[in-house]
């Protein structure tokens, strides 16, 4: 499903080309390219922005989870009422396994099994800025336990703009986003019990592995910030044989000014020599929040004796 239409003629793409911006400067205004150069320039040359002389810093000002009013109600432990109406969440039985002891003195049993899930999250950018055909956003998801604020290293914006949510299964790292088109981010999450479950006699025992998986979907907004620590070298090369022909140098105390000039109102200046520019997109993430051990046991017309644990996921690391 794509991102963004470009539609007809008149559309205008909502990726501003950055790189695309500097390549032309160079080109028209630091190099001395003959008519016919210009010309076959596409045919002829390739060119390479260096962007190690740019500093480049992304800050979340938005991070607003959407409403879901088809939230499932739950058992698990209470959430935020911020967020309770903008997570869904729901169990899943991963593994089931029943204990009958027919004899006349109490037995034990052994409850052990493994099993993986996997948690996912989409990110799509509808607005911002591009590298060439990439886009370079690093996004930090913001967390909240139990609606106590951001957690230490998280990144917030000002204040009511921002929702706790909390997220698990190793998706509250920093996703990294180059693709123009979204991307998708997968972690392995391994759920396991290894208990010993006492079955009195004549008893019956029902022991359950489950998970309990939460699912929410945010729109974000992200300010990248670039600021040129010196002259930006822009390599040409022969496009049959990807030799360097030239090297262009772009004066670092042009840079806010060739982003910036024209119809690039995207770009906001903030020197010569440093611009910002803001990013638009959703997120949608499904995890394993928490997983939860339930024993019930059954003795002849007695009400069954539930025992429930709650415990959280190991993260694979790859």
């Amino acid at each position: 499903m794509p991102l963004f239409s470009f539609g007809g003629k008149g559309s205008k793409d909502p990726m501003v080309d950055l790189e695309s911006l500097l390549i032309d400067y160079a080109w028209t205004e630091v190099s001395n390219a003959s008519c016919m150069d210009q010309v076959f320039r596409t045919r002829r040359y390739t060119f390479e922005v260096n962007w190690a002389y740019v500093n480049v810093s992304h800050r979340i000002k938005k991070f607003l989870l959407r409403s879901r009013q088809d939230s499932d109600p739950s058992t698990a432990p209470p959430l935020d009422p911020k967020v309770r109406s903008k997570v869904i969440q729901r169990d899943l039985c991963l593994f089931r396994t029943e204990f009958t002891n027919s004899s006349p003195s109490d037995q034990s049993f052994t409850f052990k099994t493994e099993r993986k899930t996997t948690s996912r999250c989409d990110v799509s950018v509808q607005r911002g800025f591009r590298l060439g055909a990439n886009v370079d956003v690093r996004l930090s998801i913001p967390i909240a336990d139990g609606g106590q604020g951001a957690a230490p290293g998280a990144v917030a914006g000002p204040a009511g703009e921002v929702d706790g949510c909390r997220i698990t299964g190793g998706l509250s790292g920093e996703l990294h986003v180059t693709k123009t088109t979204g991307q998708t981010f997968e972690e392995t999450l391994t759920w396991g019990v290894d208990s010993q479950v006492k079955v009195g006699q004549g008893s019956r025992v029902v022991a359950e592995l489950i998970i309990r998986e939460e699912e929410m979907t945010a729109d974000f907004e992200i300010e990248s910030t670039f600021e040129a620590v010196n002259d930006i070298p822009v390599y040409v090369k022969e496009r049959k044989t990807g030799r360097v022909l030239e090297v262009l140098e772009i004066p670092k105390q042009q840079f806010a000014k060739i982003l910036t000039t024209g119809k690039e109102k995207e770009i906001n200046k903030i020197d010569d020599s440093k611009v910002s520019c803001v990013t638009n997109g959703t997120l949608r993430a499904i995890y394993g929040a928490e997983q939860v051990i339930s024993v019930k046991s059954f003795n002849g017309n007695r009400p069954p004796s539930t025992v429930v644990e709650f415990t959280r996921p190991q993260i694979e690391e790859f």
